[in-house]
């Protein structure tokens, strides 16, 4: 599908994120409390804006525009981020860079089910494109010396380079500038209400949000993990092993939800994170790491498409937009900001294994309310 490109690349920055966002922090001198706020600080940024433009988005369908925009901003406030060393101009820079960062997927996501129409189960066949671009970029940096992660100005030159060739692709490939606006002129007037979603949807909201709480030592923290605990320089290798991990669930998701459902394949990859928390915590080796990594498959591969089927199956036409941008920027979007602080005053009180034995928690409460509340989860209407 045409929209496999700019997947590839709009990944490509979050391989380089992921992995080297904690450590250009790092070297710029903050603690690992001071870390956590402000990756909080980028979390509560990457949910504000989309959510309040997500509707406008969804309505018009100038989703090719909006996506240029939006990579365009994560490039011009990068060296502000490269070579401040102010906590509020990094804050700042941060805010800005996750307006773009965290709203380019919801808008990417919508225009992806928008093309796909009812056969939105083949999502992961196209987003698997997203998880090549983030492995491919993990293992470039990983094993060629390009990037020097001792100097942020290094870190934030590649996270540029990608960025802006995902602003160039939607430019470059035909009928990705090509609007989508929904229904008739009547239908775009009517107003949007957060009371058009069911208690169903809510449930599995809340299931996404405890979800991505419990994911946030391993996706925002493992790098210092990797570099401080067990004394590795590994970490983007690491993080390209999750990422390959995922690409075969991700690709074969659609069979796995139509054989058994959203609703097992959700509890299934809950019950995944918390073993994973668990992984890390009682095995602190390089083995254990890896064994870590490879649960990617489970708790993102195949948990992320059958979280977005999930909302196209719960969530009225007219506001798919939103229900995408509550997925992806609230409910992940929060749980990740009290993930940052919350990990960050761990890490500096009780240290790197207790923090991902608390974080197992979360999921495991999930598990815990899938058995006692399945009628309403598994209800559609």
């Amino acid at each position: 599908m045409l929209m496999g490109l700019p997947l590839f690349l709009l990944f490509a920055v979050y391989g380089v994120v992921n992995a080297y966002l904690p450590i250009l922090l790092r070297d710029l001198g903050y603690s690992a409390t001071m870390i956590g706020v402000l990756q909080g600080v980028f979390e509560a940024a990457g949910l504000a804006f989309p959510l309040f433009v997500s509707a406008r988005v969804d309505r018009r369908g100038n989703y090719g525009i909006v996506m240029i925009a939006l990579g365009l901003l994560m490039v011009a406030v990068l060296p502000a981020l490269a070579f401040a060393h102010s906590p509020w101009i990094t804050a700042a820079a941060l805010a800005v860079f996750a307006v773009g960062f965290k709203g380019a997927v919801p808008v990417a996501d919508a225009l992806v089910s928008r093309r796909l129409g009812a056969n939105n189960s083949n999502y992961g066949k196209i987003r698997v494109m997203g998880s090549i671009g983030f492995v491919c970029m993990a293992l470039l940096l990983q094993f060629t010396p390009l990037v020097d992660p001792a100097k942020p100005s290094s870190i934030a030159f590649w996270i540029a380079v990608p960025a802006l060739l995902f602003a160039l692709s939607i430019v470059a490939i035909p009928g990705l500038l090509k609007s989508y606006p929904h229904g008739p002129t009547s239908e775009k007037r009517e107003p949007i209400s957060l009371k058009g979603f069911s208690p169903s949807f809510w449930f599995g909201f809340m299931l996404v949000f405890v979800a991505f709480l419990g994911m946030a030592p391993s996706q925002r923290f493992f790098s210092l993990y990797v570099r401080e605990y067990l004394k590795l320089d590994s970490y983007a290798g690491l993080w390209a092993l999750s990422a390959l991990a995922e690409v075969p669930f991700m690709f074969l998701s659609g069979k796995f939800i139509r054989r058994f459902g959203t609703e097992r394949v959700l509890f299934v990859s809950l019950a995944a994170i918390a073993v994973r928390n668990l992984v890390y915590a009682v095995f602190p080796t390089f083995g254990g790491a890896i064994a870590g990594q490879l649960f990617h498959s489970l708790c993102f591969g195949l948990f992320h498409p059958a979280a977005i089927v999930f909302v196209n199956e719960r969530a009225p036409k007219r506001l798919l937009a939103l229900a995408l941008t509550l997925y992806t920027s609230v409910s992940i979007g929060i749980a990740s900001f009290v993930g940052n602080i919350l990990g960050g005053v761990v890490i500096d009180t009780l240290g790197y294994r207790a923090l991902f034995v608390l974080f197992s928690v979360f999921p495991a409460i999930g598990c815990a309310l899938c058995v006692r509340f399945r009628e309403v989860f598994r209800t559609r209407n």
